[in-house]
């Protein structure tokens, strides 16, 4: 009695120790997921702003700034000095005679641009410094002169002035006259002078701005009309969907990106489109996208309807200006705009109200992210701080400044899921692009590429496992002799333990060149294999009974193997005389100039044959037990009855299997999608909306592979691959659970068996 109590309480405590460790493994599971999804849920977090802070303002203030840490706040008054908010810094005078007339900020940190009563356009940077002595720091300003001063000669009706700086130190200005004289010159860098434009009419102005490329300027007349003027050629470009009267504008970074705002308080973004000229040198006409182009005439049509031409050699692509478009409507603000602030490191921007109130925006996702009232006069002028987390502005002789907390701006679900119209682009796409080669870089996250790509790679993966791995199954299970079972399933279960990176490796760096060189003679041997099935079962059934029941157990499978060798020899031999025949001996140069299709060496045929051959493991050897379940009894019974050992395998025993049959591949499915090394060393890593074989693809694995050590901790990027790891695991959640669903419901239409 003693034992048994002793054996009872062994069998409780493994039994405790067992549902404890699974109990543990489920809850780290969910650990990890929740950290994950922890990780990316700052992303959705709203933005927040601190206290206003209010100071009387210098008087006749016209410019407020702040230095990075927005420590020391400065103001440029009409006498042309600039007076900070700390007594240990003096003021600094910009202009050495005269009053200002208009004072705007650049774009590029720091820098600004006055304009005098004497005609002097100066444009300088307050450089600010932390000097350490006896272990406490200090803060010193100074102003540095980005170029000479441009003299323009004293006139009593100068209006305003506004400029933009390059990388290069380049320089445009523009100014203007009450009586609506345009003026715009050009500092160069290179040569240290001036030079000026011819001088315009363009009527009274309110206001301009000038993109930070130097070639785009943008003018709100006092009429509420907006012109857009291309330089040097001084074109005004066609500007499309502004209806309301424009009171203010601003180019964000980037140069590209235009943002209005009107007196009924609506905000705008405008993008310069991309257009062409099309000239129709053939003898028909042509089409495109609704535009009938006859022989000898021209059209302007987007860039992005080139692709709808193919490769028309009668049709001439030349150059055309680009049109100015209202690509997103923002939420307005309640009173007419009266200023814009931008951001000097993104595409981020206030927007300051004639009711007092001002507005967080960001341009790319579109979202108004803040909107409050500062005071109850109008905002006479704005900025935001250089770190994009803080706001500055002049109101009723008082200056207000407020911290923003808006870390992840350009996130929203619509710039995740839904075509976005990013700068430079003819029209909304999907597109992921994470870093670029400057600060205006627009980042691109959008993660229906990923998904695509993830779902690319898994199709043709599938394409070639599933059905080589489940006719394999079927075969050695049913049909194959024991010698055969014994051989076969050992060395395709062996295929498994082959590590990824090594088929990876081998894929790229192996097959992917000799697939290359070899394209037309592989998809030829390729097309000819069911020719070579047809081939060996016509050979086997015209062998006499004789001849067949003196053959060796297995013998149909070396038949197939002799027949298939001979059909993919034949085919590769013909290749190259049918390729120079139909396609001048280039198949790759007919697929492009044809077909439009591009061939890249990493592609998805590629990926398709590598990843096939990690996932046909996974789904042969529980296909195969499947299979090999099913009891013998129902085999034995369906033969006595006559049926042949195929028709008892495919009518019998495929359908007694199917719970597990799916099972299987829903497994190597999930293989499939979760694989990272053989698609990141094989695929190309191209984030591709595209299903052709011929081109590679960027799946969600890779992506989180390639680009996670290069993230700053806490960014925007980092979290977005977060939440992409937290979508990975949900769709592979999703799956298994509908894979589990069907299953049970093949396990009862099929219970019988």
């Amino acid at each position: 009695m003693a034992r048994l109590l002793t054996e009872k309480t062994k069998d409780r405590i493994a039994a405790i120790i067992i549902r404890g460790g699974g109990g543990f493994v489920i809850l780290v599971v969910v650990a990890i997921v929740a950290n994950i999804a922890l990780q990316a849920l700052p992303l959705f977090y709203p933005a927040s702003a601190g206290q206003l802070q209010i100071q009387e303002a210098a008087p006749n203030a016209v410019l407020v700034g702040a230095d990075s840490r927005q420590e020391v706040r400065w103001q440029m008054t009409r006498s042309g000095e600039v007076v900070f908010s700390s007594p240990d810094i003096a003021p600094i005078r910009v202009l050495d005679e005269g009053a200002v007339v208009a004072a705007a900020d650049l774009e590029m940190q720091g820098f600004v641009t006055v304009l005098s009563t004497e005609g002097d356009l100066v444009v300088g940077r307050l450089r600010f410094r932390d000097n350490w002595q006896d272990g406490q720091r200090s803060i010193s300003v100074r102003w540095r002169s980005a170029a000479d001063v441009l003299q323009l000669g004293a006139d009593s009706s100068w209006a305003g002035a506004t400029a933009s700086m390059d990388d290069d130190g380049n320089l445009l200005a523009v100014i203007w006259t009450e009586d609506g004289s345009v003026i715009v010159a050009g500092w160069s860098s290179d040569d240290e002078e001036w030079q000026r434009a011819k001088e315009m009419q363009r009527g009274a102005l309110r206001s301009a701005a000038v993109a930070s490329d130097l070639r785009t300027i943008a003018m709100v007349g006092r009429d509420g009309r907006l012109h857009v003027m291309r330089m040097p050629t001084q074109t005004d470009l066609q500007v499309e969907g502004v209806e309301s009267n424009v009171t203010a504008a601003r180019f964000l970074i980037g140069g590209g990106t235009l943002v209005i705002g009107a007196e009924d308080g609506s905000v705008q973004v405008l993008l310069q489109v991309p257009y062409v000229e099309l000239r129709n040198g053939g003898r028909e006409a042509v089409k495109v996208s609704g535009q009938v182009i006859q022989p000898g005439q021209s059209a302007v049509v987007l860039d992005s309807d080139l692709a709808s031409l193919g490769r028309n050699p009668d049709i001439e692509v030349a150059s055309a200006d680009p049109r100015v478009r209202v690509v997103r409507s923002l939420k307005s603000m309640p009173a007419t705009v009266s200023c814009i602030g931008s951001s000097w490191r993104r595409r981020g921007f206030l927007v300051g109200a004639d009711d007092g109130s001002v507005g967080l925006y960001y341009a790319t996702s579109g979202r108004r992210l803040l909107v409050d009232s500062w005071s109850n006069r109008p905002i006479e002028a704005l900025t935001l701080a250089p770190k994009s987390d803080g706001g500055l502005a002049i109101a009723g002789g008082q200056v207000l400044w407020r911290s923003f907390d808006n870390p992840h701006p350009e996130i929203s679900l619509r710039t995740l899921l839904l075509p976005v119209w990013y700068e430079g682009y003819a029209a909304p796409k999907w597109v992921w692009q994470s870093t670029g080669g400057s600060d205006a870089f627009e980042p691109k996250l959008s993660l229906w590429p990923l998904l695509f790509g993830t779902l690319k790679a898994t199709l043709y993966a599938m394409l070639i496992s599933v059905p080589l791995a489940l006719m394999a199954a079927i075969y050695v299970s049913q049909l194959a002799s024991s010698w055969l079972q014994n051989t076969v399933k050992p060395i395709l279960e062996l295929m498994a333990a082959v590590p990824s990176v090594v088929v990876g490796f081998l894929a790229a760096i192996w097959l992917a060149p000799r697939l290359e060189a070899s394209l037309f003679p592989a998809l030829m041997g390729f097309a000819s294999l069911p020719l070579a099935v047809v081939m060996a079962v016509s050979l086997w059934r015209v062998l006499p009974t004789s001849v067949r029941s003196r053959m060796p157990e297995g013998g149909e499978l070396l038949l197939l193997i002799a027949c298939s060798v001979a059909v993919i020899w034949t085919a590769s031999a013909l290749a190259r005389p049918i390729e120079g025949w139909l396609f001048n001996g280039d198949f790759q140069r007919f697929l492009f100039t044809k077909l439009g299709f591009r061939y890249d060496q990493r592609n998805s045929m590629v990926v398709g044959l590598a990843l096939g051959f990690a996932v046909i493991p996974v789904i042969f050897t529980i296909a195969e037990d499947a299979c090999s379940a099913v009891p013998k009894s129902l085999i034995a019974a369906s033969r006595s009855l006559g049926a042949t050992r195929w028709q008892t395998a495919v009518r019998m025993v495929v359908p007694a299997a199917s719970p597990g049959l799916f099972a299987a591949i829903m497994l190597g499915f999930g293989r499939a999608v979760g694989e990272t090394m053989i698609v990141l060393m094989a695929a190309g890593n191209t984030p591709l909306l595209d299903l052709s074989p011929f081109n590679g693809m960027r799946t969600m694995s890779a992506a989180i592979a390639v680009e996670i050590p290069e993230a700053p901790v806490g960014g925007t990027l980092f979290r977005v691959l977060f939440l992409t790891g937290a979508l990975l695991f949900m769709f592979t959640l999703l799956l298994t659970t509908g894979a589990d669903l069907v299953g049970r419901y093949l396990r009862e239409k099929y219970g019988r068996f």
